[in-house]
């Protein structure tokens, strides 16, 4: 296209530089209005536009049209983008906006969780507890019976020494025999 329109000019540039110097006619110049030059310097104009309209036009048009395009398309993608961005921007405003209660909602459960968690820890500590007391209670309870039943034993031990020993004292052959005699009635009744 653009190689037409070169092709032209320079083919045309020649017509119009000879009807500008009056046809190459010794070069004198007539006084007055060169009606010649002019005739044809108009004839080379309108071969001119008529040639340019002919053969640079139609790529004008095409170039100017295929750029316009070019340009509205990019204007279309580029307002895509902006959209796009836009929604974007919108979308990250809302997190950041909602962002701080979110973080106030986590920090609420973890609170909650961390009651519930202690509350369970201490449950456990207090059924430990009243496990272990109540075992101490229990060991308690039978170490004082063991001891008690020690007592008892160790007194009637001694009870029964001190028994013999009094009654190796003061027993007579005469009350051994009755208390023979009475254990003796006693079985047979």
């Amino acid at each position: 296209m653009i190689v037409r329109l070169l092709s032209a000019a320079l083919f045309l540039f020649p017509l119009v530089a000879a009807g500008a110097t009056g046809g190459g006619h010794g070069g004198h110049e007539a006084h007055g209005i060169p009606w010649p030059t002019l005739f044809f310097s108009t004839v080379n104009l309108l071969i001119f536009l008529f040639v340019l309209k002919r053969v640079a036009w139609p790529g004008i048009v095409r170039w100017v049209a295929d750029r316009r395009q070019r340009v509205v398309d990019e204007l279309e993608k580029a307002a895509d983008a902006t959209r796009k961005a836009e929604a974007l921007r919108k979308e990250w405003e809302t997190r950041l906006s909602t962002l701080s209660s979110e973080i106030e909602e986590m920090r609420r459960q973890a609170r909650e969780e961390i009651a519930r968690e202690r509350d369970a820890i201490l449950a456990a500590a207090k059924t430990a507890a009243e496990r272990i007391r109540s075992d101490a209670e229990r060991a308690a309870a039978q170490e004082v019976r063991q001891a008690q039943e020690t007592l008892r034993h160790e007194a009637a031990r001694q009870a029964l020494a001190i028994a013999r020993e009094l009654a190796g004292q003061r027993l007579t052959v005469a009350d051994q025999s009755r208390f023979v005699s009475d254990f003796l009635g006693k079985l047979n009744a």
